[in-house]
């Protein structure tokens, strides 16, 4: 993991203020490049392991690359990952993002030219503004606060350059199986998560799972321990939450270390403020997830500073139940399940890598590895949601029957915060220092976004006091499809 920012212009001082912000991105070393107008910087942390320090940046001649990511391309060889981007680029030019087998934001300079570049799927961020005309990007909007006012999130998907404008593409070039049938599926989406499993653990980084006691955390800490039978898992719960006891039971099945926190309303209290700020949301529901997030990424500190998650199963594997169950009917259902594919990149996977960056942690997803993401998007519909209960993630359970009790693969999805047990005292907590009455007056005035609770408004308003300009408003990601956008009836009204 790294931190990277950079401006296309005279750098006045801002570069450095900038890495100063995201600092906790990479802790360990600072690194600029200063060249024919573009300057670019990167924020390194140091894995352990077999990982090479430095691994984040590279020049060679008048071309350098700064990278927030990983690269597991097979023809990677014995280069580091920011080497192995810049060799992408040396020969395939502006496509070179489609060909990285992987998760990036990255920028390149090239004899005065910036090319900045994201992966498909937004696992790792990237933000871009203009300060006095001149072009600035960040990993993280806090950098830009204060030196760009029209901040946008870079999407995903798409290289740009002054030169070239926003150049799309739909994904990344891997080649994955085609299949027959749904038992032969079954075999090649099991091979090809244990496949991206094992990459991630090849250079002896990953030191624990995140484990919430969930179908897919329990799943991923299953093929881990089948690698390395030293893998350990860290539970966060509240007293009553009711993951818990999935968590101990996957555990005392594989005969894995099991580190558990248990917390309340009083550490909730003393990190919301920093988990709202760090995350830079104040939708609800991933500020609810923010703080089973924060404190578990600050339990497991102390002991590694890489662990798996197992982000990406409910969005290309139709794990929301709650929302897909919606749909009036087959289009509708699949056109949910496509939302929540695509608005993954600024609401789960943000939560997800501001809270784990903001303690200096990596955290490595492979579900959402390149050629199991690819792989996915060809399996039908009628192959994930099964059965009069249209039971999610089916092929995905059945994959995986029989490698651990079946009350674990065929639980029902719960969300990370519900199932920690955060979820049932936020709205109280909020209520506290909310109205009814001043949610009504929030939305009634123009130019606001359109909050839903009073929780909402009590999460926006500790997100104004580090976020002030209005621009950042709009960086905030709805995640739930049946929700109101933030600014959507605004906009009609003014329209």
């Amino acid at each position: 993991m790294a931190g990277i920012a950079g401006i296309q212009g005279v750098d006045d001082g801002e570069l450095a203020r900038m890495l100063e912000r995201i600092k906790h991105r990479g802790p360990h070393e600072t690194w600029i490049n200063q060249e024919q107008g573009v300057n670019l910087g990167c924020c390194e942390l140091n894995m352990g392991g077999d990982s090479k320090p430095g691994s984040h940046y590279t020049a060679e001649g008048d071309r350098a690359v700064v990278l927030d990511g990983r690269v597991y391309n097979n023809e990677k060889g014995g280069k580091t990952d920011a080497e192995a981007v810049l060799a992408l680029y040396n020969k395939f030019g502006a496509r070179f993002a489609e060909r990285i087998d992987g998760d990036f934001a990255c920028a390149i300079s090239d004899g005065g030219q910036m090319i900045l570049a994201r992966d498909w799927a937004g696992i790792k961020p990237l933000y871009y503004g203009h300060s006095e005309g001149k072009l600035c990007f960040a990993s993280e909007a806090k950098s830009l606060v204060g030196i760009a006012d029209d901040v946008k999130e870079f999407p995903p998907g798409y290289v740009y350059s002054q030169e070239l404008g926003f150049l799309g593409y739909l994904r990344q070039k891997v080649e994955t199986p085609d299949f027959e049938d749904y038992k032969q599926a079954k075999k090649v989406l099991r091979q090809l998560l244990v496949e991206a499993t094992e990459k991630r653990m090849k250079d002896g980084a990953v030191g624990g799972v995140l484990l919430s006691g969930g179908l897919d955390s329990s799943l991923i800490i299953y093929m881990a321990h089948e690698i390395n039978p030293d893998i350990e898992a860290f539970t966060v719960s509240m007293k009553e939450g009711e993951d818990l006891p999935l968590a101990k039971d996957v555990t005392k099945y594989l005969g894995v270390k099991h580190h558990v926190l248990v917390f309340g309303e009083k550490e909730i209290n003393e990190i919301l403020t920093q988990a709202i700020s760090h995350q830079e949301m104040y939708e609800e529901s991933c500020v609810h997830g923010a703080i089973a997030n924060f404190l578990a990424v600050r339990f497991v500190k102390p002991h590694t500073s890489c662990v798996f998650t197992g982000e990406g199963a409910d969005e290309f594997l139709a794990g929301y139940d709650g929302q897909f169950k919606q749909g009036k009917n087959p289009e509708e259902v699949a056109s949910i399940v496509d939302k929540l594919v695509h608005v993954a990149g600024n609401t789960a996977l943000q939560r997800l890598d501001r809270l784990a960056a903001a303690n200096s942690i990596e955290t490595r997803t492979p579900f959402l590895d390149t050629r199991v993401m690819d792989f996915c998007l060809k399996i039908p519909l009628e192959h994930k949601i099964h059965g009069q209960e249209q039971t999610g993630k089916w092929v995905l359970r059945q994959a995986f029957e029989g490698t651990l009790p079946e009350h674990i693969i065929y639980q029902t999805k719960r969300f990370f915060a519900q199932g920690s047990g955060v979820a049932y005292i936020m709205r109280q907590m909020a209520e506290k220092h909310i109205t009814e009455k001043e949610l009504a007056e929030h939305n009634r005035i123009e130019g606001n976004p359109w909050l839903s609770s009073v929780e909402e408004l009590y999460y926006y308003r500790i997100f104004k006091e580090s976020f002030p300009a209005p621009a950042f408003d709009r960086l905030v990601g709805r995640w739930d499809p049946f929700r109101p956008d933030f600014f959507r009836y605004i906009e009609k009204e003014i329209s």
